[in-house]
């Protein structure tokens, strides 16, 4: 059988031959240079030049050039149990590029975008649903953070602990859908669905209120009973497909590198436990309500 093929086809296959793997520009420069790879399903393409190094999550990298060197670690005890909470995999895999110029491209299974962000000494830290890292430079510290308000963290939708990166250079976080960033001004205030919160910076001000209309618009709208409250001053990022925290929890036993086995079972059962918690939390809080 004769495959035909019109000519734009043709010329996109060619294209996709003549892909560069380095980019001879940014040889030697500066700093860690970034290309981001596709338009729904994104992928992340990191040159590293000698002695350059980024980390990321295990299960996240894609292809890499033979001069990168690839050491998995804990960054320690406490961060270890950081991870174990967050549900995160136990360990992180850091890649230093040995000799010359290398790439080491990340990427995920969730139909969204890349978001990068820039941190800096004298900048607030980015505080982050849980699920969302994709890849940092070393010089950047990733940890936990607990939600300053016991009603967000327990009736928010997001939990009590949520991840942070701070220190200085660049972070990668992903979204599901479309992204958005919203910087708000001092006690500016935006209302948005818990579902479509990916990030916000550390003076952003993060709380919940019901949703106005009372029983009738909690059972029918179809929005549930909260929403978040972000005041500013501070950056919000938002995307445009919900996410929820059962997402983090399923993906434990879903999805795996290795084979299908679970990555970090112990956080799957801290998970599970965090959630019953969750709900008995919400069910209460909807009894006291009515």
């Amino acid at each position: 059988m004769k495959i035909v093929m019109d000519k734009q086809t043709t010329e996109k296959i060619e294209q996709v031959r003549e892909s560069k793997i380095l980019n001879k520009q940014q040889q030697g420069s500066s700093g860690i240079s970034y290309k981001t790879i596709g338009t729904t399903l994104q992928a992340l393409s990191v040159q590293l030049d000698k002695g350059e190094t980024v980390y990321s999550d295990a299960g996240k990298m894609s292809w890499m050039t033979q001069n990168i060197e690839m050491e998995t670690k804990s960054r320690g005890l406490v961060k270890v149990f950081s991870r174990i909470i967050t549900g995160e995999t136990l360990f992180v895999n850091h890649f230093t590029c040995t000799d010359g110029t290398g790439i080491v491209t990340f990427s995920t299974e969730r139909a969204g975008k890349i978001i990068p962000v820039d941190l800096e000494k004298n900048k607030p830290a980015i505080i982050f649903q849980r699920g969302s890292f994709l890849c940092a430079e070393n010089n950047v510290d990733l940890s936990i953070a607990l939600t300053k308000k016991l009603s967000a963290g327990f009736f928010g939708g997001k939990g009590l602990i949520l991840q942070k990166v701070s220190g200085t250079g660049r972070a990668h976080l992903m979204s599901d859908g479309e992204a958005v960033m919203y910087e708000l001004e001092k006690d500016q205030e935006i209302l948005v669905d818990n579902g479509n919160l990916v990030a916000y910076e550390e003076t952003i001000d993060y709380d919940i209120q019901t949703v106005n209309g009372g029983i009738k618009n909690w059972i029918f709208g179809g929005e549930g009973i909260f929403l978040a409250v972000l005041r500013g001053p501070g950056k919000v990022w938002l995307q445009t497909r919900k996410f929820s925290l059962t997402s983090i929890y399923q993906s434990q036993y879903n999805k795996s590198s290795n084979g299908g086995l679970i990555q970090n079972p112990i956080g799957c059962i801290i998970s599970i436990i965090i959630t019953f918690v969750m709900l008995t939390f919400i069910i209460l809080g909807i009894t006291l309500t009515l």
